[in-house]
């Protein structure tokens, strides 16, 4: 699956980069989206909680590096432009609430990494804690254990 997702990431991002184009940065960041949510649910189906945040995280992490690319680019694009005239007057505003629109999305990918960040750190705390326990359970068990055989073994030589 990771193989999947680094050549998916590399693909999409050689495409943007050449293509330079809005419509590219959409189909790429669907292109990215894709397989994380997949694989996000293929954990969740297998009961893996941990690996499902953890694909989620990276995959959004990956949209928000396309979509900063996004807005750089449609900031260069508007800064390029000339509005001596009518149609780049217009332009340059489409450009202004595309920006405002991705920017918008930027901060609502990032806010949603955030989310997924604090789940990330509660569950590998729970799983510590559990790890824990389940270690305390262990060598409880395991000394309990050694403690029946010498018992068993003194009773024997009776």
């Amino acid at each position: 699956m990771k193989v999947q997702n680094e050549m998916a990431t590399k693909i999409t991002v050689d495409t943007v980069q050449t293509a330079k184009s809005v419509s590219a940065f959409r189909n790429g960041i669907t292109a990215l989206t894709n397989p994380w949510k997949a694989n996000e649910m293929a954990y969740r189906t297998a009961g893996d909680s941990l690996n499902a945040l953890k694909s989620r995280y990276e995959g959004i992490g990956n949209v928000i590096e396309l979509q900063k690319q996004k807005v750089d680019e449609l900031k260069n694009r508007q800064e390029e432009l000339d509005r001596t005239n009518k149609d780049q007057a217009n332009t340059w505003l489409k450009l202004e609430k595309d920006i405002q629109t991705a920017t918008c999305q930027l901060a609502s990918y990032e806010a949603q990494q955030k989310g997924l960040e604090d789940s990330l750190k509660n569950l590998n705390k729970q799983y510590e804690k559990q790890k824990k326990e389940l270690d305390e359970l262990v060598d409880k068990t395991n000394k309990t254990t050694e403690k029946t055989t010498k018992a068993s073994e003194a009773y024997k030589k009776q």
